[in-house]
C-alpha cells in the first residue's frame, strides 16, 4: 500500500496556504473584532476598578471556548454547500489529507495565533493606555502554564464540533450543541435508571416518603464498595476524556466526510 497516495504532508502544506489565503483576512477581522472588543473591557473596567491578572483568563476562555468553537464548525462548509462541494470534490489531496489539514487549522493554528495576537494586543494596549489615559491592566503572560492547560482541553473539545462540521449541512454550531444537550440529557438518564436499580434498597425509604431515622442505610449495600465503584467511575471519565473521545470524534469525522464525498460525487 502506498502510504504517500493518501498522505502526503507537502499537499497538506499546500492545502493550508490555500486556507490562508482565502480565509485570513475574514478569521483576522473576527479575532481582531473581539479582541477589540476585550480591549474596551479592560480600559472601562480599569476605571472603575482594579483590574486582576484572572481577566485573561476569561479573555482567553471565550477566544478557545467561543469564537474557537464557532470557527471548527465551520470546518466542512464547502463540503456539505452545493455551490462549493464542487471545488472541494476537484482539490488535488485524499479525504484523509483534507480531513487532517482542516482538524490542524481548527484544533492548533487558529487557536495558537489567537492567543498570540491576544499577547500582543495586550501589550500595545498596556502602553497606548498607559500614556495617554494613565490607566493600568495586569500584563498577559503567555507562558502561563494555566492558559495551555486551557489549551490543551480545548484540544480535546473542539473535536465534537470537528464531527458536527463533518456531520452537519448547516447550522453546524448550533446543532453541534443541541446534539450535545440531547445526549448529555439521556446519559443522565440512563446513568440515573442504572443508580436507582443498584441502590434502589437504599434510596427506597427516602422516595416511600415514610423514612424512619432508625433505618441503617449500610444494611442495604456496602459503603466501601460504594466508594471503589465511585472512585472507579471517576478514573474511567478520565480515561474517556482524555483518551478516547478527540481520536473517536476525529475518527467519526472523517468516516463521515468520506460518506460525504461519496455521494456528492456519485
Amino acid at each position: 500500500m502506498n502510504v504517500v497516495r493518501y498522505l502526503n504532508p507537502i499537499r497538506i502544506w499546500y492545502l493550508f496556504k490555500r486556507d490562508f489565503n482565502s480565509k485570513w483576512k475574514e478569521h483576522l477581522i473576527t479575532i481582531g473584532a473581539a479582541l477589540g472588543v476585550f480591549l474596551l473591557i479592560m480600559v472601562l473596567v480599569s476605571k472603575v476598578d482594579t483590574l486582576s491578572y484572572e481577566i485573561h483568563y476569561v479573555f482567553v476562555s471565550l477566544l478557545l471556548f467561543v469564537f474557537g468553537f464557532i470557527f471548527a464548525s465551520t470546518a466542512f462548509k464547502a463540503a456539505h454547500k452545493k455551490l462549493l462541494n464542487h471545488d472541494w470534490l476537484m482539490l488535488p489531496a485524499s479525504t484523509l489529507e483534507k480531513f487532517i489539514e482542516k482538524l490542524l487549522l481548527y484544533s492548533v493554528v487558529v487557536p495558537v495565533v489567537s492567543i498570540i495576537l491576544y499577547w500582543l494586543m495586550n501589550l500595545i494596549g498596556l502602553l497606548i493606555i498607559r500614556l495617554f489615559l494613565g490607566e493600568y491592566f495586569p500584563v498577559f503572560n503567555i507562558a502561563d502554564p494555566a492558559v495551555w492547560e486551557m489549551f490543551g482541553h480545548y484540544i480535546i473539545a473542539v473535536s465534537v464540533f470537528i464531527l458536527g462540521a463533518a456531520w452537519f449541512k448547516s447550522n453546524n454550531f448550533i446543532k453541534t450543541i443541541i446534539a450535545l444537550v440531547v445526549f448529555s440529557s439521556i446519559i443522565s438518564i440512563l446513568s440515573t435508571l442504572i443508580v436507582w436499580l443498584v441502590f434502589n434498597d437504599y434510596f427506597w425509604p427516602l422516595v416511600r416518603g415514610n423514612f424512619d431515622i432508625s433505618y441503617n442505610f449500610n444494611s442495604g449495600f456496602d459503603t466501601e464498595g460504594l466508594e471503589a465503584l465511585g472512585t472507579s467511575s471517576f478514573y474511567i471519565l478520565k480515561i474517556v476524556y482524555f483518551g478516547l473521545l478527540a481520536p473517536v470524534c476525529w475518527f467519526g469525522a472523517w468516516l463521515k466526510l468520506r460518506e460525504v464525498e461519496v455521494k456528492d460525487g456519485v
